[in-house]
Formats: C-alpha cells, sequence, structure tokens
C-alpha cells in the first residue's frame, strides 16, 4: 500500500471517528449537565429553600392583610365614627391608642383604614406585633425572634433590618426623590397591639425597647409607630419616657354596651348573682396595675432636692401602709411591722441617686431591700408598694393622689 492510500484511509478512518463521537459527545455533554444542575439543587437549593422559609428577619408587608388575620368581624363590636388612628399619625410623634379592654381597639384598627390605603401604590405596608404572646416565651429576645419570623442569632435587629429592607424595595421613589422630586420612600407602619401585656412579662426591656421604635419614628423616619393600650396608666408609661414631646394619644370612649352583654351572659349562666360587685370588680379587672416607669412629677421634685424627694416618697409608703385594712385580700399591719418596714426602706434608698430610685423596676427594688434586711416576701410587698407610687404624681402630704398597689 503506497503511502498516498495510506493517508487517505487514515482520512476516512478519522471522518468515521468523528461521526460517531459527535452523538457520543453531545449525550455526555448533556449528562453532565443534568449531574450539575442536580449538584446545585441539592447543595444550593437548600440554602435558597432556607433563605425563603427562614428570612433574617419578617419582611414588611401589607397591612390591610395583616389585619385581616388577626380580627375577625362578624364577632366584633360596632365602634364609633369618630376614631381615625391613621389620620391622626403625625411625622414627628408616634400614637398611643386607649381603650379598655375589650372595647375594639383592634376592630378600629382594622375597619378605619381607608380603601385606598389597602391596596395600589398608596396602600399602607408595616407589621403587627402583639404583647400577650409574650407570655408564651422565655425571654424578650424570643419574643422578639417570634413576632418577627427571625433568628435568635439576630435578635434585637430584626425590627431595623425590616425597615431598611422595606426602605431598598422602594427604590424607585428613592430615586425620585433623589431628583428633587416631591415623592419620598414610605415609611412602614407598625402596630404593638397589647404592649402592656409585654410591659407585666419583661418591663425594662420593654421600655427600652419601645424608646427606640419611637425613635424610628420621630428622629428617622423608617416608621409610623401606634402603641395600643387599655388604661390611662399604660399611657403614662409610655409618656413617661422623659424625652421630649413625642406622643398623641387617642382616646377611645368606653363600649358600655360590650359590659353590658357580658353581665346579662353571666346572669343567664348563673355564674353571678350580683351585678354591682362584679361590674366593679370587671372594670378593676380591665384596668392596668400601675405604670412601670415613673411620674415626671418625682424627677422634678427631685431636682429641687433629693433629700425632700425621699422624703415625700417615705410619707407616701407609711400612709400606703398604715391604710391597709385588710380588704382585697391585702395584710393589715401594725404601727410596729409599719415602722420595721419603713426602716428596711429607708435604709435602702440612702444612698441612692436620683435615677437610681426612679429607674429601678420592682425586682431590682426587691433585691435591695432584701440586702436591706427585709424577708422576701416583705421586699416584694415593699417593692411593688414603690414602684406604684413612684408610676403615678407625687401625692400630697396628705396622701391625695396616691394610687392604690394591685390586687391579685
Amino acid at each position: 500500500m503506497t503511502e498516498e492510500s495510506n493517508g487517505s484511509f487514515a482520512k476516512r478512518n478519522w471522518a468515521s471517528w468523528e461521526t460517531f463521537k459527535s452523538p457520543f459527545d453531545s449525550a455526555v455533554n448533556a449528562a453532565m449537565l443534568v449531574v450539575g444542575v442536580a449538584s446545585l439543587l441539592v447543595t444550593g437549593g437548600g440554602a435558597v429553600y432556607k433563605w425563603a422559609a427562614y428570612p433574617l428577619a419578617r419582611p414588611i408587608g401589607r397591612l390591610s392583610p395583616l389585619l385581616r388575620k388577626v380580627i375577625n368581624l362578624p364577632n366584633a363590636p360596632v365602634l364609633p365614627v369618630d376614631s381615625r388612628p391613621y389620620a391622626a399619625l403625625k411625622e414627628d410623634k408616634a400614637l398611643i391608642l386607649q381603650g379598655r379592654n375589650e372595647d375594639g381597639k383592634t376592630t378600629l384598627l382594622r375597619t378605619s383604614l381607608p380603601w385606598w390605603h389597602r391596596f395600589g401604590p398608596l396602600a399602607h405596608y408595616g407589621l403587627y406585633l402583639n404583647g400577650e404572646h409574650s407570655r408564651g416565651v422565655s425571654s424578650f429576645a424570643e419574643w422578639q425572634t417570634t413576632q418577627l419570623f427571625g433568628r435568635t442569632t439576630t435578635s434585637g435587629s430584626e425590627m431595623a433590618m425590616s425597615f431598611y429592607q422595606y426602605r431598598e424595595r422602594q427604590w424607585l421613589r428613592s430615586f425620585l426623590q433623589l431628583l428633587q422630586l416631591p415623592v419620598a420612600p414610605k415609611p412602614a407602619i407598625v402596630i404593638v397591639d397589647q404592649f402592656e401585656e409585654l410591659l407585666k412579662q419583661y418591663p425594662q426591656q420593654a421600655l427600652d425597647w419601645a424608646n427606640v421604635l419611637t425613635n424610628q419614628h420621630v428622629r428617622f423616619g423608617l416608621a409610623r409607630v401606634i402603641f395600643v393600650v387599655n388604661s390611662d396608666k399604660g399611657t403614662r408609661t409610655l409618656l413617661n419616657l422623659n424625652q421630649g414631646d413625642r406622643f398623641d394619644v387617642l382616646v377611645m370612649q368606653p363600649l358600655q354596651h360590650r359590659l353590658y352583654k357580658n353581665v346579662v351572659t353571666k346572669l343567664d349562666s348563673g355564674e353571678i348573682d350580683n351585678v354591682e360587685e362584679y361590674v366593679s370588680k370587671k372594670l378593676k379587672r380591665w384596668e392596668d396595675d400601675y405604670p412601670f416607669k415613673y411620674d415626671r412629677s418625682w424627677s422634678e421634685l427631685a431636682d429641687k432636692s433629693l433629700p425632700l424627694m425621699k422624703q415625700r416618697l417615705g410619707q407616701a409608703l407609711e400612709q400606703a401602709l398604715q391604710a391597709q385594712k385588710g380588704q382585697d385580700g391585702q395584710p393589715t399591719f401594725t404601727p410596729e411591722e409599719v415602722e420595721e418596714q419603713m426602716e428596711f426602706a429607708t435604709r435602702c434608698w440612702k444612698t441612692l441617686s436620683k435615677m437610681q430610685v426612679l429607674n429601678a423596676m420592682e425586682a431590682e427594688w426587691a433585691k435591695r431591700l432584701e440586702g436591706a434586711g427585709a424577708e422576701p416576701a416583705v421586699a416584694e410587698s415593699l417593692a411593688e408598694h414603690i414602684r406604684c407610687l413612684i408610676g403615678n404624681p407625687v401625692p400630697n402630704e396628705q396622701g391625695e393622689g396616691q394610687s392604690e398597689p394591685r390586687s391579685e
């Protein structure tokens, strides 16, 4: 076989191999592609699912669907039309919505939302948080995490993260604002329902968090905040944060028919026979225990004279102990017992500064009183009285203006 024929034969064989290789390579490439996609789904799919199912913070959503999930209108009371919480929101002040328990405050927040703010470009977006859910968690950080669908590793930062994410989503509004057009990103509306329940569980953390959240409204303009409370005492707790005039208050008129229906139901079932006594206890139960922050009148008195403030606190505490007559489950103290408890109290606050007296919560007072020699039960009782006094206006020397401690 000549050299030329050998070359022709080789070329024919190479051509045959190329013809066979082309579909073979295609099949191999396709298989590799399938394997690659499968690997991506296995390795990256889990991460994508985890990111979608468990975000670092709860995304801010349209407010109307959120409120529809919270309240069922067929069983809700009829509300007055003169209460407009969203219209009362201002740029420089958070809103306190005050109304008696079961008077329909949450229903008002749903029904008073104007239709043009329920969907479309003018829809209100925000978050709904419920302080009552703090009863089922072991810490304030856990309450934050569960309310915002976050993670315990980011607890405390979910709220700010939600605000920033919502602001980034409004890129068109931000761009138009950059062009100096009269358009700006919309703030998120944050509703904190049952705020007093959160205060009862975690008083100091709740107040600090409320202060930060209010600043997101007043100082940074990222939010419009509505705190929902049951009583004037809850309102004063927020007003006593003492960082300027940062709140407006909207008070709902009591719905007497709500209490009437409650009484009729109890009478029909035979659960009560003394209507006047039941109504009195029911109304008292609907009132909050006492404010958790100090009243400004104590701060003003301490600015004039710290010894005078402590003297007035001692006088009010002694009058409160002497006034107990055994009613509502409260013990009756002898003059000797009152004197002994007053020694514990005065010894406890003798060296304290103004803010150490005013800022301490009930648990801290109880710890201090135990250190001053009081038995644990006595310390807890005295701490409750002291916090009740400091949370209300300074009474005069006759005890007028003095609030009673809560009864179980």
